[in-house]
């Protein structure tokens, strides 16, 4: 992975980070929640949140639409992408969030993927990257009629 394109995917996620999950700790301070409702409801609004826009957005969420850049995944379906973000939860266990965040990484300088894509077998891909392959998708499937 380029830097240039992990710089892209870091600022895509702080725009996510930023619109959903500490505006849900924001407003729950303000409602005066604590206790476990206030660690948990913002990861699960995160997690429910991304794969609601990742499905119904072309693999796309808000922070990826002005990133341009989109989630791909070989089989597809709301499963996967479930089990993708949940694979992102890991970031947010407290004491050892931090040894999955330097995992991922470290998978993403090494490998080109974070922990999570390898967990929900996806890949993130430039608006141009995921063009050029559907393309080549649909001449492949027009070579093989």
């Amino acid at each position: 992975m380029t830097k240039g394109k992990l710089v892209i995917r870091l600022l895509a996620a702080s725009i996510d980070l930023f619109l959903v999950f500490f505006s849900s700790y924001m407003i729950m301070t303000m409602m005066g929640m604590n206790g476990g409702i206030y660690t948990v409801l913002p990861q699960l609004l995160f997690a429910v949140y991304n794969v609601v826009a990742i499905t119904a957005f072309e693999g796309k969420t808000i922070g990826k639409y002005f990133a341009q850049i989109s989630v791909y995944t070989e089989e597809g379906g709301a499963l996967h992408l479930g089990i993708r973000e949940v694979g992102k939860l890991l970031y947010f266990v407290p004491v050892i969030g931090m040894f999955f965040v330097l995992i991922s990484l470290l998978a993403t300088i090494f490998f080109g993927k974070t922990l999570h894509d390898w967990i929900g077998k996806s890949q993130v891909l430039l608006d141009i990257e995921r063009k050029k392959l559907e393309k080549g998708d649909y001449y492949e499937e027009q070579l093989i009629r």
